[in-house]
């Protein structure tokens, strides 16, 4: 038997797997669990499997698309030439990945997000005002997901990123979903909502912590750049401390939801390592840990909210 052809696909696929950086998609998997659970808590005979598994395929495929387009669009404008030697190096800057093939994979990965979100829409939705407005909300997501770092006026070096992560990891990842769910956006899920956002765009501000220096070499603007080192560690402990505040607000009406304060000594751990950190590349090192913190706050929060429609 001739074992040639998998072994030369082996290369691919080890470059196609560090093109998606799967450590960062725990923050779409929170975003819609957030939302589901909100969904389910407000009215368990409406919630769906189906619409919660296309939902998050949708979710993923839409940060797949990304995270590729980062990669080429940093690639091609020069900005990862500059970035550190202990960064984690990109493919299209490095050569490992031709242009071609990088745009045929951004295509294939944009056409996926477009057949999921389609198929979720016509699932879940029954109205064609609904689905306008849906096809909407998505075509803005995709749009924000390639103009990140694509185009002549991509929004990432312009210091929008975290805003644009709070809207879209956030308020309409999690409201969103579970209005996919039930027909209508909860009230009580806003502040958990803009939880989710705050912990995702603190994800991002701790991506460009580390890049400070080299995003200042290729004329990137960041909150990072902008505020220089020890101010982004405030920034970055204003970040969490909001969204830890958003999802401790919801207590009064549903005690359960403080499910989520056993992830607490993660979060204290995080910013006792971040403040001691002395230079960006150590806080670099934090991105890994704010990724499965925030995964972690969501699924235990959500974890609550279950707990709360199940006890009596």
């Amino acid at each position: 038997m001739n074992f040639s052809g998998s072994l030369q696909t082996t290369p691919a696929m080890h470059a196609l797997f560090r093109l998606i950086r799967p450590r960062t998609l725990p923050l779409a998997i929170a975003a819609v669990c957030c939302g589901n659970a909100i969904a389910w808590h407000g009215n368990p005979a409406s919630w769906r499997g189906s619409v919660f598994l296309l939902s998050l395929l949708t979710a993923l495929a839409l940060q797949i698309v990304s995270n590729i387009a980062n990669d080429y669009g940093d690639g091609i404008r020069g900005t990862d030439r500059h970035r550190a030697p202990d960064a984690p190096q990109r493919l299209t800057a490095g050569g490992q990945i031709s242009l071609p093939h990088i745009r045929r994979l951004l295509a294939a990965s944009v056409l996926a997000a477009l057949l999921l979100g389609s198929t979720l829409i016509a699932l879940s939705l029954h109205h064609p005002q609904q689905w306008l407005a849906f096809l909407l909300l998505g075509s803005l997501a995709l749009a924000a997901a390639l103009t990140y770092t694509l185009g002549r006026h991509a929004y990432g070096y312009h210091g929008l990123g975290e805003i644009s992560v709070f809207l879209f990891f956030g308020l309409l990842g999690v409201q969103g979903s579970a209005y996919l769910q039930q027909g209508s956006c909860p009230p009580e899920g806003w502040l958990p909502a803009a939880g989710c956002g705050l912990l995702a765009a603190a994800v991002l501000h701790i991506n460009n912590m580390r890049d400070i220096e080299s995003d200042r070499q290729s004329g990137k603007t960041t909150p990072a750049t902008r505020l220089g080192f020890e101010r982004s560690k405030t920034l970055h402990r204003l970040l969490l401390a909001a969204a830890l505040a958003c999802y401790a607000a919801l207590a009064p009406l549903i005690p359960s939801s403080l499910f989520w304060l056993t992830a607490l000594p993660l979060a204290i751990t995080h910013l006792h390592r971040l403040q001691t950190a002395a230079s960006p590349a150590a806080a670099g090192r934090e991105l890994p840990h704010i990724v499965r913190l925030a995964l972690a706050i969501n699924l235990l929060f959500g974890g609550g909210l279950l707990l709360d429609s199940i006890l009596p």
